[in-house]
């Protein structure tokens, strides 16, 4: 009986033992799935894995996006003060004591004695062309614009109306007294002696006014009063109306296509 209490002393200690090794076995081993793993300095990384066809471009900062270079010419610079750029329409009229200081030119017409030599050129260069040109109409005086819109209203007002809506509807056709350039004396109606009647639609299109109109800036005059610029300028297409403004400010108006009014407005 002494031996087999011996033996069992034995085995409890054993028992003791093993379970005192197994509980320090499983705290010095890392848990399921918390291994970690160092990095090795020494291994190149892996390359870049591309589909097919496709190239790898590494990124780069974008470049800067330039500014648009301005298009067309540029704008004069002028002094808008100076006498050539000065603006008669409706919102600027004339008053009736305005005389310019004008010079005889042909058939007694009378044109602004500081540009009548460039209006001479121009008339001069359109016959060497051969062209029948013929100067219907250069400077205008108040008196001369008022008896001639008069007569036009009183032409309106005998075909019925009052002569207040005969004056309203002359304005439409005709320049009211002091909203005309001719008297400003910078103006000139330049025609083609075969059409002695001016309709815009069929004097616009001859050889002669189609030859004015592509070399006007030349001599210093643009197109006064262009199409599709009515509702700007409130006068109707007149392809024989010139008005001198000087080479620079010529140039620019005719290339951008632009009437006297918006180019004035661009110095705003």
């Amino acid at each position: 009986m002494k031996f087999l209490r011996f033996f069992g002393r034995i085995l409890i200690v054993a028992l003791v033992v093993c379970l005192i090794g197994l509980v320090y076995l499983r705290k010095t081993q890392p848990e399921t799935g918390q291994t970690s793993v160092q990095p090795n300095e020494n291994v190149a990384p892996s390359p870049v894995l591309q589909s097919p066809g496709l190239e790898y471009e590494p990124e780069s900062s974008p470049e800067p996006t330039e500014e648009p270079e301005p298009t067309g010419p540029p704008l004069p610079d002028i002094d808008l003060n100076d006498w050539k750029y000065k603006l008669v329409n409706k919102d600027y009229p004339l008053g009736r004591s305005f005389v310019p200081d004008v010079a005889e030119l042909e058939g007694g017409k009378y044109f602004d004695r500081r540009a009548i030599e460039y209006l001479k050129e121009f008339i001069a260069a359109a016959r060497e062309q051969g062209l029948e040109v013929y100067l219907s109409e250069g400077y205008r005086t108040y008196a001369a614009q008022e008896y001639i819109f008069n007569g036009k209203a009183s032409q309106i007002h005998w075909g019925g109306g009052t002569y207040e809506e005969a004056v309203e509807k002359a304005k439409e056709i005709v320049a009211f007294p002091g909203t005309s350039e001719h008297q400003l004396g910078l103006a000139a109606d330049i025609m083609d002696k075969r059409y002695t009647y001016k309709d815009p639609d069929v004097i616009g299109e001859t050889e002669t006014l189609k030859w004015m109109r592509e070399h006007c800036t030349e001599y210093g005059f643009i197109l006064r009063y262009p199409k599709d610029k009515e509702h700007i300028t409130d006068f109707s297409y007149e392809p024989w109306h010139f008005r001198y403004v000087g080479k620079e400010a010529a140039t620019y108006i005719m290339e951008t296509g632009i009437c006297f009014e918006e180019f004035l407005a661009l110095y705003d």
